[in-house]
Order: structure tokens, then C-alpha cells, then sequence
């Protein structure tokens, strides 16, 4: 993903290049940010956000996944009584 990033960002600098030694060192800065901005927006990533949710239900999952496999042991060694 950070090869695909780096690949992408270069073919967006390499496009600005001819204007970039033109411009004020402000500009500069913000065509980067437009490049690097628009690189990622092109990427299937998540928000932090929608990251800190997805890993809270994870838990929550394990969470119960452990009580019933405590109980599903349980059952299993009274039934072998």
C-alpha cells in the first residue's frame, strides 16, 4: 500500500514538476499537500475512527467468544459424567 502511495505520489509530482520551481515555496507546499491529499483519497483506507470501532467490536466479540467457550466446556465435561 505504501509502494502503491509512494508510486502514485510520484506520478502526481513528476506532472507538477514543470510549474513547481515557479512558484512560491506556499504554493509548492500546496500542491503537495493536493497531490499526497488526493494519492489517498484514491486508497481503500479507514478513519481512525471507523478503525477504533471496528477493533471495540473485535473485543467485544472475544470477549463473548471466550464465555461460550467456558460454557461450551462445561456442558462437555458434565456430560461426561
Amino acid at each position: 500500500m505504501i509502494d502503491q502511495f509512494i508510486k502514485q505520489l510520484g506520478t502526481g509530482l513528476g506532472q507538477a514538476a514543470e510549474t513547481l520551481g515557479k512558484l512560491p515555496k506556499e504554493e509548492i507546499q500546496a500542491q503537495l499537500h493536493e497531490v499526497a491529499r488526493n494519492t489517498l483519497s484514491k486508497m481503500d483506507l479507514v478513519t481512525r475512527e471507523e478503525f477504533e470501532v471496528q477493533a471495540a467490536m473485535l473485543a467485544k466479540y472475544r470477549e463473548k467468544l471466550a464465555v461460550l467457550e467456558a460454557r461450551l466446556n462445561e456442558m462437555e465435561q458434565s456430560s461426561k459424567k
